[in-house]
C-alpha cells in the first residue's frame, strides 16, 4: 500500500510503498476513501520539519534541553547518533479521514467489516491507503454523508472541544477569532447550538468565505471595528466568550479577546498563539482563560487511545471519539456544511502536490484540501526489496521484530554491512517504518506481520526489540520455529511468562540471549577479572541515577513495560550475577514513594556469599553521572564512572582504564551472540538468563511485601 510520510530533518514529503498494517486488539482495520489535509496544523509541521537544525532547535527549545542532558551523559558521539537516527526518522502526515472497515474489532459492535467510519489520530488517521485505528477514535458515519465530508469529523471535533470548553448557551453571543479551516466550522456549530456566532480574521477572504455560508456578523481584523461590533451586539457588554482559532505570532488575538470580553466572560484557546496575557483587561473583568486541548476528552490517553478503554458514558459525556460522532451528525443534519470548505480535490497518487499549496511552495488560496483514494488497495504484509538468498548460502540470516530508536542507534549498525550475516527482514506494527528500516538498513523484507519473519526460511536468527510486553510471546513463537533469539531486556514480564519460557529454553538447542549489554563492556570485563583473582566474594554496588519519565511513558504502564525495574532495573542485577559468578539466592528491596518514578534500592544475596545492592534514584539532579558501579574483592576491585572510565585497585596498585566516549558493550554483545550461534555456546548461561529475570521480578513483590524473597535452585522464585 501507499503511504505519505515527511523526512524530519531534509522536510521532503514522498510516497512510499509500505507494508498492509495488522490490527492490534480494540483497532479497525481501515480501507481510507478519503483524507482531510489541515492546512494550518500541516502547514506548521511541514514547515518545521523543513527548518535548518537552528531554525527546528529555536521551535522546540525542550528538544535542545535534551539534546544538552544527553550530551553529558553519553557524550557528543552517542548524542549525534541519537540526533541523526531522530532525524532520519520519518514522519506521517495527516490526522483527520474516513474509510471503510475491512476488519471490525470483535468486542465492539458498533462496527462490522463494511461500514464507513470516520478515523481521527496523528500517526493513526494517516494519509495512507489503509490504516489501523483504534476503536475510541473512530466514529460510524451517517447514512448518505460522503467519505469527503467525514473525513472533517477530526477537525471538526477540534472546533467543537473549543464550544464546548466555553460553556456556551443558547442565545450567547461567542466571537471566533480566525475563520480558518477550525473557524469556519466553530462558527457554524455555534450556529447550529443556539448561539449567535461572530467572526473575525485578518484575511478579507476568510471573512468573505464565512458570509457566503451564513455568517451574519463578520468583521476583518484590522479594516473594521470589531470591539464596536462586539459591543454592539453584546447590548453595551461585550461578547459571552471568545474562541481562539486562529494561528498567530503577535499577542493581538489574546489581547482583543480581553477587550470584546463581558464582564466575568471566557476565553478558550484553541489555535496556536502567544500567551501574552495582558493582566489588567482580564483582571479588572474576572476573565476566565482556558485551553482546548485537540479532540477532546482522552486526547493523549494510552489508555484511551492506544488500548481502547473508554471513558464512563456517565462521568465523560464527551469524550474525542464521541465528539467526532456529535460533528458527522451535524453534517448529516445539514447545520454544519463542510462541502462548501472544500477548495482542492487530489488523488492520493498526486499528494505532494497538495503539500505544495499548503507549504505556499505553489500560492494558492486554500482552506480544505481532500485526499481521494480509488479502489481497495492489495493488503501486503510483506515487501521484498530484492531475490531470497540462494541456497547453500552459509551467511547468518537476521531478521527484527520491532525497530524503535533504540535498535536503529545501539543493534542494527553493529550489524550493517557486517561480514558473515545477511539482513534479511525486519517487521513493525506500523509498516511504514519497516519500509524506511529496510531502506536504511539493507533488509531483503520489510513487513508488518511478525510472523513474516518466524517463518521465513533464509532467517536462522531472531532480534526482537519491541515493548516489553511482546517480548515472552514472540521469544516462545521464535523458538517454537527453530530460531536463535536476541532478546532486549527484559525477558519476560511475569512468573507465568517465565515458567513457560524456562521449559522452552531447556526444550530447545536454540541460542537465547539477553540483551544485557554491560557485561560485556570491556572495563566490565577487566574488573571481573581483577576481582575473580582474589578469590573471595565480591560485594557490588550500582547506583543508577536514571531520573524521572513522563507518568503517561509507556515504561511506567505494568501490561506493557513493566515498569522501570523490571524494564531497566534488570540490567544491574545481571550486571552483578556477572560480577558474582554465581546465582541470586534472596531478595529485598525497598521502595521510595508511590509514584511511577520506579525508586527503589535492593539486597540481593548471590551463592558463594557475594551481595549485590541496586540503588535506581530518580530524585537526583540531572547534572549527576548516569550509573557508577563499585565492585571490589579481597582488596581487590575498582569504580566504573558511567562507562567512560575506570579505576581499577589491584594488589595496591592504582590504574584507570579509560573508553572512547560510553563503553556500555553494544557491539561485544553482538559479537559474542553471532560467535554463541557458531559455536553453539551460549555468551550467557541460560541458567543465569532466567535467574536473573527471576530476581528482577521479585524486587517490586519484596517492596510491596516488606520481606526477603528466597529464590530456589536455579534462581527460581520460592
Amino acid at each position: 500500500m501507499k503511504q505519505l510520510v515527511q523526512n524530519l530533518k531534509t522536510g521532503e514529503i514522498r510516497l512510499v510503498e509500505s507494508p498492509t498494517p495488522v490490527r492490534p486488539p480494540g483497532s479497525l482495520l481501515v480501507a481510507t476513501r478519503a483524507s482531510l489535509i489541515s492546512a494550518g496544523t500541516e502547514r506548521a509541521t511541514v514547515q518545521a520539519a523543513r527548518a535548518s537544525l537552528l531554525g527546528k532547535a529555536r521551535q522546540r527549545p525542550d528538544k535542545v534541553r535534551q539534546v544538552l542532558d544527553n550530551l553529558r551523559r553519553e557524550g557528543l558521539v552517542a548524542t549525534l547518533r541519537k540526533v541523526r537516527e531522530k532525524l532520519d526518522e520519518p514522519s506521517l502526515l495527516g490526522y483527520s479521514s474516513a474509510g471503510v472497515v475491512l476488519e471490525a474489532d470483535p468486542d465492539d459492535p458498533r462496527f462490522a467489516a463494511g461500514d464507513a467510519v470516520a478515523c481521527g489520530g496523528q500517526d493513526v488517521a494517516s494519509h495512507a491507503e489503509i490504516v489501523a485505528v483504534p476503536r475510541t477514535l473512530a466514529a460510524p458515519v451517517p447514512q448518505g454523508v460522503p467519505f469527503e465530508q467525514a473525513a472533517f469529523a477530526t477537525v471538526g471535533a477540534i472546533a467543537l472541544q473549543g464550544i464546548r470548553r466555553a460553556d456556551v448557551r443558547v442565545g450567547e453571543r461567542v466571537l471566533v477569532i480566525g475563520l480558518g479551516l477550525i473557524g469556519q466550522i466553530t462558527w457554524q456549530l455555534l450556529r447550529g447550538a443556539g448561539c449567535v456566532p461572530i467572526g473575525t480574521d485578518v484575511s478579507e477572504p476568510m471573512v468573505e468565505l464565512a458570509r457566503r455560508l451564513g455568517l451574519e456578523h463578520a468583521a476583518v481584523r484590522g479594516r473594521d471595528d470589531v470591539e464596536a461590533l462586539c459591543r454592539r451586539l453584546g447590548d453595551g457588554h461585550g461578547v459571552d466568550a471568545v474562541i481562539i482559532a486562529a494561528a498567530a505570532r503577535s499577542s493581538d488575538p489574546i489581547e482583543l479577546a480581553g477587550e470584546v470580553c463581558r464582564e466575568r466572560g471566557r476565553v478558550v484557546v484553541v489555535g496556536a498563539v502567544p500567551m501574552n496575557v495582558p493582566r489588567e483587561p482580564y483582571y479588572r473583568k474576572e476573565l476566565d482563560l482556558v485551553i482546548s486541548r485537540s479532540y477532546g476528552p482522552g486526547r493523549y490517553d494510552p489508555q484511551h487511545e492506544q488500548h481502547g478503554v473508554d471513558y464512563p458514558y456517565g462521568f465523560v459525556r464527551w469524550t474525542e471519539g464521541r465528539n467526532m460522532q456529535a460533528v458527522l451528525e451535524a453534517i448529516a443534519a445539514g447545520t454544519l456544511d463542510v462541502a462548501s470548505l472544500i477548495t482542492h480535490r487530489f488523488p492520493f497518487e498526486r499528494a505532494t502536490e497538495a503539500y505544495a499549496i499548503v507549504s505556499g511552495e505553489r500560492p494558492e488560496p486554500h482552506v480544505g484540501i481532500v485526499l481521494e483514494y480509488a479502489g481497495e488497495p492489495a493488503r501486503v504484509t510483506r515487501i521484498e526489496r530484492r531475490p531470497a538468498p540462494p541456497a547453500g548460502d552459509r551467511a547468518l540470516g537476521i531478521g527484527f521484530i520491532g525497530a524503535g530508536s533504540f535498535a536503529r542507534s545501539y543493534l542494527l549498525p553493529h550489524l550493517r554491512g557486517r561480514e558473515g550475516v545477511r539482513l534479511e527482514a525486519v517487521a513493525t506494527a506500523r509498516g511504514f517504518t519497516a519500509s524506511e528500516i529496510a531502506r536504511r538498513f539493507e533488509f531483503r523484507v520489510a513487513a508488518s506481520d511478525p510472523r513474516e519473519v518466524l517463518e521465513d526460511p533464509a532467517i536462522d536468527a531472531v532480534f526482537i526489540a519491541t515493548r516489553h510486553d511482546a517480548h515472552a510471546r514472540l521469544v516462545l513463537a521464535a523458538l517454537a520455529a527453530g530460531k536463535h533469539v536476541f532478546v532486549e531486556k527484559p525477558l519476560c514480564l511475569t512468573d507465568e511468562e517465565l515458567a513457560e519460557l524456562r521449559g522452552a529454553i531447556a526444550a530447545g538447542d536454540r541460542i537465547v540471549q539477553v540483551g544485557f549489554n554491560r557485561r560485556f563492556s570491556p572495563l566490565a570485563r577487566t574488573l571481573r577479572e581483577v576481582v575473580a583473582a582474589s578469590g573471595e566474594p565480591v560485594q557490588v554496588t550500582c547506583r543508577v541515577s536514571a531520573g524521572p519519565l513522563p507518568e503517561d511513558h509507556w515504561l511506567n504502564d505494568p501490561r506493557v513495560g513493566g515498569g522501570r525495574i523490571l524494564g531497566e532495573g534488570c540490567h544491574f542485577v545481571d550486571l552483578m550475577q556477572f560480577f558474582a559468578g554465581a546465582l541470586p539466592r534472596t531478595v529485598s528491596a525497598t521502595r521510595f514513594g508511590v509514584d511511577a518514578t520506579g525508586a527503589t534500592s535492593a539486597l540481593i544475596e548471590f551463592g558463594g556469599g557475594a551481595t549485590g545492592v541496586l540503588v535506581y534514584q530518580a530524585n537526583a539532579p540531572r547534572t549527576v553521572r548516569k550509573e557508577r558501579i563499585e565492585v571490589f574483592a579481597g582488596g581487590r576491585g575498582g569504580v566504573i564512572d558511567d562507562w567512560r572510565r575506570a579505576e581499577i585497585h589491584d594488589g595496591g596498585r592504582v590504574r584507570a582504564a579509560k573508553a572512547r566516549g560510553q563503553a556500555k558493550g553494544y557491539r561485544e554483545e553482538i559479537d559474542a551472540f553471532l560467535d554463541a550461534i557458531r559455536s553453539g555456546r551460549p555468551a550467557i548461561d541460560p541458567d543465569a538468563l532466567l535467574a536473573v529475570t527471576a530476581a528482577t521480578l521479585a524486587i517490586p513483590k519484596a517492596a510491596a511485601a516488606r520481606q526477603t524473597i528466597v529464590l530456589g535452585e536455579g534462581g527460581q522464585s520460592t
